[in-house]
């Protein structure tokens, strides 16, 4: 996420990311078995997550809690929004 966002706020602007929820069978479908087991990835199908995405809808970051997801976006320079 911090590589995305420098690129980013390279524009000398404050970039605007989405965070909504998603559930955690989607993310399990796009992270590999391999990920999971080198890991140590726990995350349940029916988990609700939250995920932060860019303006173009690249999913950069998942977080467990929302307020994380907030939070971590700020950090790096992002003024987050939330989707429904």
């Amino acid at each position: 996420m911090a590589e995305t966002m420098e690129a980013l706020n390279e524009a000398d602007t404050t970039p605007l990311v989405y965070v909504r929820e998603v559930a955690g069978a989607d993310v399990l479908a796009g992270i590999d078995e391999t990920e999971i087991r080198e890991h140590g990835i726990s995350i349940g199908e029916s988990d609700t997550l939250y995920a932060v995405h860019t303006e173009d809808g690249t999913r950069m970051a998942v977080f467990s809690d929302r307020s994380h997801a907030f939070a971590a976006a700020r950090y790096h320079g992002a003024e987050p929004v939330s989707v429904h």
